[in-house]
């Protein structure tokens, strides 16, 4: 389980959010809804240790964490954070911290499982967009971490491609069990694949709802 203690995050010292009291029951999907700038990103960074909480706990199966040291956190960024000088196999290798577990088939099947695996020995730079955050997914399920933050995952695709990641991405949930927090703008795709929503009402305040369909 993740827990948010009376956290309260931001930059420099000043807070974006506040009073946030939250937890995140194992084996879920959550998705977090809000207007830019709310803080969306700033919440999964917390979440991840890549950002200290301006006061307040992030608390993971009954463990502080506040930084990302042994976080057993894996988030996936909007911005891909591919690596340019390693080809989409070896970015897909590279994401599994222990490399007596890096098996160089299981990432060509994460590959062709996204539609990439003609694209196995290029660079990232060869790559559009859309690719490129499909590489970003292929690392993510490659893993298969038992925590899983994603920052709008699929946000550069388009609608026929972001359906099959949004089935790829529940087949593999099915799978592990694991739990997953998603920032995503779109509704339609927080109603589809989340178990419960989270909407930033007001700065600091967080409304839970219960799963649409």
């Amino acid at each position: 389980m993740i827990k948010l203690n009376d956290l309260a995050i931001g930059y420099s010292g000043e807070a974006i959010l506040e009073h946030i009291d939250q937890e995140f029951d194992d084996g879920l999907i959550y998705g977090i809804l809000a207007k830019s700038g709310a803080g969306k990103t700033t919440l999964l960074k917390t979440i991840a240790g890549l950002l200290r909480p301006v006061h307040g706990k992030v608390i993971i199966d009954g463990t502080t964490y506040r930084n990302a040291d042994k976080n057993p956190v894996y988030m996936m960024h909007q911005r891909y954070s591919n690596f340019g000088w390693l080809s989409c196999t070896e970015n897909v290798l590279i994401a599994q911290r222990d490399k007596k577990l890096r098996n160089r088939n299981d990432a060509i099947k994460v590959l062709a499982a996204v539609g990439l695996e003609q694209y196995a020995d290029k660079w990232p730079s060869q790559l559009s967009g859309g690719m490129q955050q499909r590489l970003a997914l292929a690392r993510t399920l490659y893993v298969k971490p038992r925590y899983l933050l994603m920052d709008e995952p699929l946000s550069a695709l388009d609608d026929k491609t972001r359906s099959k990641m949004q089935r790829l991405i529940l087949d593999i949930h099915a799978e592990t069990g694991n739990t997953i927090i998603m920032v995503t703008h779109s509704q339609d795709e927080a109603f589809k694949m989340c178990d419960k929503i989270i909407k930033f009402e007001t700065r600091g305040a967080v409304t839970n709802h219960g799963r649409f369909i």
